[in-house]
């Protein structure tokens, strides 16, 4: 599985490399100043996902390892204070006191070479809050934590995880109230094909859907070219899907996977829930400088991005933020918390802050 996904990585960088001969790379960025209302929180591993803790104060950042062998980390930052307290890998959250939530066959939790990627914080029907990650570290898998005393003293406990289904490269992931997990595969990883005819709009993965009792299940009709980013509704009945090269955003029935409603939108890379109620997804505007900023990914990216507001019921749009350069570019996500919305990147060193949208 490593060398797959090294040789895919490869492969995407190559092909983008040929294609932005003559389209220069965004500028490099350098120091950590503020620009305007825009304030970057410097020092970390690129915070590729956030989830917001419901305390109004807390965010977990998932510290995106890479799409090859890079490992990655979970912390918890303060957005009063700016400070990040490492949550996992750590020695407290190395195995269950309690019955495993996932797969019966994953008995051990994951090792050094943790990878995290697309994330989901929420809270089940008996009450726990339950943290899932993609993890492509050592194994392909949805990791299952359960959040303790959820704010400043937070604390993850492994509680299992998932297996992803053969010859897939997972991206996000959402968890249902009664336990189900949803996941995007952005491609399958048989060979590097399959990354080539994802890149010319040939679909290359799906949408799956996992119960403790029956298992993995495809949801059919959902086949499309890089599906990304994940979110659902609060009833659990919808999940949205970012087709991200099919340039479109699927409402989906979350059982039986048939497409209800779709929205034109450029690139959608992850979804969030915003303070006025509509779905707000980072969508990245020139595709082309992004995928140069795989070649330094420690470095931040100044690729020019949105944020776009999605309305869940008639899936109309509205931009709320456009950026491109200085202090980070790039942003795969954004979170509202305490006042603020919070984007992080799967590049660089930092993650920034603007005040919510909806204040302004």
């Amino acid at each position: 599985m490593k060398r797959i996904q090294r040789t895919t990585a490869l492969l995407f960088t190559t092909l983008a490399l040929g294609a932005l001969s003559g389209c220069g790379a965004p500028a490099p960025i350098e120091g950590c100043e503020a620009v305007g209302d825009i304030q970057p929180h410097c020092q970390m591993q690129a915070p590729e996902d956030i989830a917001a803790l419901n305390d109004g104060r807390y965010l977990l950042l998932a510290h995106f390892g890479g799409m090859d062998e890079g490992a990655g980390s979970i912390s918890l930052f303060d957005t009063q204070t700016a400070q990040r307290k490492p949550l996992f890998p750590s020695a407290t959250a190395a195995g269950p006191a309690q019955e495993l939530w996932g797969d019966a066959s994953c008995t051990t939790p994951p090792g050094e070479a943790f990878s995290p990627h697309g994330t989901h914080l929420h809270q089940l029907d008996d009450g726990q809050w339950r943290y899932l990650v993609v993890n492509h570290g050592s194994r392909e898998a949805v990791e299952l934590f359960e959040l303790d005393n959820a704010g400043g003293d937070s604390t993850l406990r492994w509680r299992g995880c998932v297996f992803a289904a053969p010859d897939t490269f997972m991206n996000d992931v959402v968890g249902l109230d009664n336990g189900d997990v949803i996941y995007t595969r952005m491609f399958k990883t048989g060979g590097g094909w399959e990354l080539v005819k994802s890149l010319a709009g040939i679909p290359s993965g799906d949408v799956w859907r996992w119960n403790q009792d029956t298992g993995l299940r495809v949801l059919p009709g959902t086949e499309a070219a890089q599906p990304n980013g994940i979110e659902i509704s609060e009833d659990n009945r919808h999940v949205f899907a970012n087709m991200y090269l099919e340039k479109e955003v699927w409402k989906l029935d979350a059982d039986t996977g048939e497409v209800l409603a779709t929205a034109s939108l450029s690139n959608a890379d992850n979804s969030a829930w915003g303070t006025d109620g509509r779905l707000w997804i980072a969508s990245h505007t020139s595709v082309l400088e992004l995928i140069a900023c795989f070649e330094v990914k420690e470095q931040p990216c100044g690729a020019a991005f949105e944020i776009i507001a999605l309305d869940p019921e008639d899936m109309s749009t509205e931009v709320l933020f456009a950026w491109e350069g200085a202090p980070m570019g790039a942003a795969t996500v954004a979170v509202p918390q305490n006042g603020r919305v919070y984007m992080g990147s799967f590049a660089g060193d930092r993650l920034v802050s603007v005040p919510d949208f909806t204040a302004q």
